[in-house]
């Protein structure tokens, strides 16, 4: 541990810093405080292998649907573009998969930066989510302006230049 005072090296059994001498005490339960516990460390370690099977499975998925969608795509062109059947149908079908499908990488892209913005800063959610009365948080109180610096201290000005005059 080094010391927050001095910066000198120090071991977590000392009371006090040898350099300078400053209680490391407190700083050594904070210090202790903040590392991660083994059940911290096996947790955080089970969310990620969680993240990273899921992130796997959402782009199978994501492969798959790609997929089927292409193939609907050219069983509509070769089905009723090519053959001239029902053009009207076909090309209304295909507008509505590409716009599903922009849609789909919207709220995917969107999600993604809200969890950045989550992470960067936690606090910055729960302001945006939650609306504030502003109503409740001033009082109203009778203005009352400030005494001025020179409030009290004319009257001896005043007094003592006229004592100077006589």
């Amino acid at each position: 541990m080094f010391c927050p005072n001095c910066g000198a090296n120090n071991s977590t059994e000392q009371k006090f810093c040898r350099a300078c001498g400053l209680n490391l005490e407190k700083s050594a339960e904070s210090l202790i405080e903040q590392m991660p516990s083994a059940q911290t460390a096996n947790l955080l370690r089970h969310e990620k292998a969680i993240e990273r099977f899921g992130n796997f499975a959402l782009g199978g998925l994501g492969v798959v649907g790609l997929v089927a969608v292409t193939a609907g795509l050219y069983v509509l062109v070769t089905k009723f573009v090519i053959t001239g059947t029902n053009i009207f149908a076909a090309v209304l079908l295909i507008s509505f998969f590409v716009f599903a499908f922009l849609s789909l990488i919207f709220v995917v892209f969107n999600e993604t930066l809200k969890e950045k913005k989550q992470k960067i800063n936690p606090g910055l959610s729960t302001e945006l989510t939650e609306p504030k009365n502003t109503g409740k948080l001033l009082e109203e109180k009778l203005f009352e302006p400030a005494a001025s610096v020179t409030e009290n201290s004319t009257e001896l000005l005043y007094a003592e230049n006229r004592t100077k005059k006589l």
